[in-house]
C-alpha cells in the first residue's frame, strides 16, 4: 500500500492546497486578489483581457494531460508560439502522459484554479505572476476508483504583449512538481 512518507507528502500537499484555495475563496471568487497590482494600466479592461489570457492559456496548457491535441498556440504571439506550444507539449508529454501510459493509466479530468499575485501593464506589453492550484484526476483501466492528485501554489510567471487589440503571451514560465527548484523556470531537460 503507501508508505508512511508518501502520506506525509499527501497531507503536506493537501495541506498547502487548502491554504490556496482558502486564500481564492477569502479573494471572493475572484481570480485577482487583494495582492494583485497594476502599474499604468490602459483601462480595466486592459486587466481583464490580460488575466483572461492567462486563464485560459492555463486552463488549455494543463488539459494537454487529458487532449493531447488541445489549441494552445492561439494564446501565444505568432513570433514565439511554436517555441511556446513545442516547449509545452513535450514537457506535458515527458512528465505527465509518459509516465502515466508506463504506469497503466490515464489522467481523465482537471481543474485550475489560479490567483494572481501581480499584474503590471504598460503600454502594450504586461508582466504577470498567479499562483496556480490543480486537481486532476486519474483512472485506471477497467477500475471505478478515480485517484484525485493536487498540486498546490505553483508560480507562473508570464509576460504578455497586446497585437491588434489582442493580449497574446511571449513568454510563460511554471515551477510545478518536475520543474528545477530555485529557479522559476521549467526543467526540460
Amino acid at each position: 500500500m503507501f508508505r508512511p512518507l508518501h502520506w506525509k507528502r499527501l497531507v503536506i500537499s493537501l495541506i498547502v492546497f487548502v491554504a490556496g484555495l482558502t486564500s481564492l475563496f477569502i479573494s471572493g471568487g475572484s481570480t485577482a486578489t487583494a495582492f494583485s497590482l497594476v502599474a499604468s494600466p490602459s483601462s480595466d479592461r486592459d486587466l481583464v483581457a490580460v488575466q483572461q489570457t492567462i486563464v485560459r492559456a492555463l486552463e488549455a496548457r494543463w488539459r494537454l494531460m487529458i487532449d493531447p491535441q488541445v489549441n494552445i498556440k492561439s494564446f501565444y504571439d505568432p513570433d514565439t508560439s511554436e517555441q511556446e506550444e513545442s516547449r509545452e507539449r513535450a514537457y506535458v508529454r515527458r512528465h505527465y502522459l509518459e509516465p502515466a501510459a508506463r504506469a497503466g493509466f490515464q489522467y481523465t479530468s482537471v481543474k485550475v484554479h489560479p490567483v494572481f499575485e501581480n499584474v503590471e501593464i504598460s503600454g502594450k506589453t504586461a508582466k504577470v505572476q498567479v499562483l496556480v492550484s490543480v486537481e486532476y484526476e486519474s483512472m485506471f483501466p477497467g477500475s471505478n476508483e478515480v485517484v484525485i492528485t493536487k498540486e498546490a501554489n505553483i508560480p507562473y510567471f508570464a509576460a504578455l504583449t497586446k497585437r491588434d487589440g489582442h493580449w497574446l503571451i511571449v513568454k510563460m514560465s511554471g515551477q510545478d512538481t518536475y520543474s528545477k527548484k530555485g529557479t522559476g523556470e521549467r526543467g526540460d531537460d
